[in-house]
């Protein structure tokens, strides 16, 4: 089965559709659910990478995902800042199989390959390369002692048309837990090795071998398809042009510090537009979570530069009236006139 849309909510409403027709049923240590065999998502424009609706549009873990990716963490206390729930339940300090350590290379758990520059140096010598790929999953994870495995095997980036495409390679896929925030952090790492190499964005593939959605989920996925469509133009704004290796990493120190309550006010943030924007986000969270009071939350928001961001902190209906084809978008702008050196 393919399921492709422009934005993330056109395939959600799709994918969602199907999962909850499906025939397929399985008994994991999570609970009961159906699931589609060997599925194909194919996100046409990577930006378009989040929800706008009020149920799945969860801007702020999305983000705290990525930047504990990228930072080659495997802490569970920085995710829980963001997450208190995540997974696993009961476990603390840092956790083997956490994607950070195994792209970035940080050391820890004995990964010191850093995946991701690998990948980008594969591409910029070898353009027509089919070997820029990120393995994920090792074959220690499958051991029947380990309770966790990563969910991702793989993550695979190719060159065509002067587009980087990328393709997820996924073992088992949560349809409304995981997969939301997979789409956000891996195409989020599609434009950041775009931007290295001076690419434009391609398409975003996602493949699942077991693409499921659990009974405990399937009232809060009526609630969701029961929102129809908010914005069907709702794509992020564009990473900036060149290489954002110095932008990013910058970035998250400055998330640190606002994770560690080093940074308090919007003044201490020194970032490019897109990237301090981001953390304007986190910051906002922050204020929240550590108690600084409306003002000051208020106060530090109104420095956001694109008001696109806005639109997560409005409150928005649960139900939206039907308006036709409202779903498909009159254009798709993957950034054909950006300068994406």
């Amino acid at each position: 089965m393919i399921i492709e849309g422009r934005c993330l909510d056109e395939i959600l409403r799709k994918l969602y559709g199907e999962l909850s027709s499906s025939t397929d049923t399985f008994q994991a240590s999570k609970g009961k659910g159906q699931d589609l065999l060997g599925s194909k998502i194919l996100l046409k424009d990577p930006r378009a990478r989040i929800s706008a609706t009020a149920t799945r549009g969860r801007l702020i873990s999305a983000i705290a995902e990525f930047c504990w990716y990228m930072s080659g963490s495997a802490d569970l206390d920085f995710i829980r800042f963001y997450l208190p729930d995540y997974p696993p339940n009961g476990v603390t300090g840092s956790i083997e199989e956490a994607y950070g350590p195994r792209m970035i290379g940080t050391g820890e758990f004995g990964r010191y390959y850093n995946q991701i520059e690998r990948a980008i140096e594969r591409l910029r010598e070898k353009p027509d390369t089919r070997r820029a790929v990120i393995s994920i999953l090792e074959p220690s994870d499958l051991e029947p002692e380990k309770i966790e495995a990563p969910c991702t095997t793989a993550l695979q980036f190719i060159r065509r048309r002067d587009r980087l495409h990328m393709i997820a390679m996924m073992r088992s896929n949560d349809a409304f837990i995981g997969f939301t925030h997979d789409v956000f952090c891996f195409t989020m790492i599609q434009e950041f090795i775009a931007r290295a190499l001076g690419l434009q964005l391609g398409e975003y593939h996602h493949f699942a071998t077991s693409l499921h959605l659990y009974e405990q989920d399937v009232q809060k996925v009526a609630s969701y398809l029961d929102e129809g469509f908010q914005n069907p133009t709702f794509a992020m704004p564009k990473m900036p042009p060149g290489c954002q290796r110095v932008n990013l990493a910058t970035f998250l120190k400055v998330e640190q510090s606002i994770r560690c309550g080093d940074i308090t006010d919007a003044a201490q943030i020194n970032l490019p537009e897109y990237w301090r924007d981001l953390a304007l986000i986190l910051l906002r969270h922050a204020d929240t979570k550590m108690k600084r009071g409306t003002k000051a939350m208020m106060e530090n928001f109104s420095n956001i530069s694109d008001k696109f961001y806005s639109n997560f902190f409005i409150k928005k209906p649960t139900l939206v009236p039907d308006v036709g084809n409202a779903m498909v978008q009159d254009r798709l702008d993957l950034g054909d006139n950006d300068d994406a050196g």
